[in-house]
């Protein structure tokens, strides 16, 4: 069926197949809808085949066009656009991972900040989960501290596992706040955020003999995080998506 298409689209003009395949859709939601066709021309034109799926593209579409002013409008890297499409797929509109997707499609059309659309942040999008995109959102603001304790054990001379005394990160954002540090290690994989040591240890003594450490810790982006989250994570003002989702 694909071969099909792709035949189909190469024996028929560039802008017949976008007449042909949205133009009838995008009419129908008026003057609103034109700029969504034209940042469907230059989004898709390096791609030669449509989804099926009209009506969702259609809502897709304009959400990326009114980003981007009409006299700025060029031709999207297919790197960017093809990885992006795809991964909005399978992803409710709501969805912030789909919020991603279009600010980042958005840059990819835009001549202005195309250059904040790294080839590299599509596939990460597409390796996130929500929740860790809600970090993401919150960690655009501010950094957060995370304050850990270590007992220490003289006899063997070792310091247990980590336990956490104080984390000002708001978890209650998270759907599965119990999974907060797994989500800061896959972040930290990705060299998008991490958990930082801030100072040195402090020794904790009962008497004159230490019982364990405390540990500062900062919650915060790496530089290429911060360009990442520029480029794609909604900021807390936008309602574009969920918050738990």
């Amino acid at each position: 069926m694909e071969e099909e298409i792709k035949t189909a689209l190469k024996t028929i003009p560039v802008e017949k197949v976008y007449d042909h395949l949205l133009g009838p859709a995008f009419r129908e939601i008026g003057d609103a809808a034109k700029n969504g066709v034209k940042a469907a021309r230059f989004l898709l034109a390096p791609i030669d085949y449509l989804a099926a799926q009209h009506d969702r593209w259609q809502r897709l579409l304009k959400r990326i066009s009114e980003k981007v002013p009409e006299e700025n409008l060029i031709e999207a890297h297919p790197q960017i656009a093809g990885t992006a499409i795809e991964g909005m797929r399978y992803l409710e509109d709501d969805n912030i991972l789909t919020e991603m997707f279009i600010n980042l499609l958005a840059r990819s059309i835009d001549k202005e900040r195309v250059n904040e659309a790294h080839p590299a942040f599509a596939k990460i999008i597409s390796h996130m989960s929500p929740d860790e995109a809600q970090i993401l959102k919150a960690l655009k603001q501010k950094h957060y501290d995370l304050v850990q304790t270590a007992q220490y054990d003289k006899a063997r001379n070792l310091f247990s596992s980590r336990q956490t005394e104080s984390n000002t990160f708001p978890l209650d954002i998270l759907s599965h706040s119990q999974n907060f540090f797994i989500y800061m290690d896959h972040l930290y994989s990705l060299n998008l955020a991490g958990v930082w040591q801030k100072g040195n240890q402090e020794a904790i003594h009962v008497g004159n003999v230490q019982t364990a450490v405390r540990i500062r810790n900062d919650i915060c982006l790496t530089p290429f995080g911060q360009l990442f989250v520029k480029a794609c994570v909604p900021d807390a003002s936008e309602t574009g998506s969920s918050e738990k989702r």
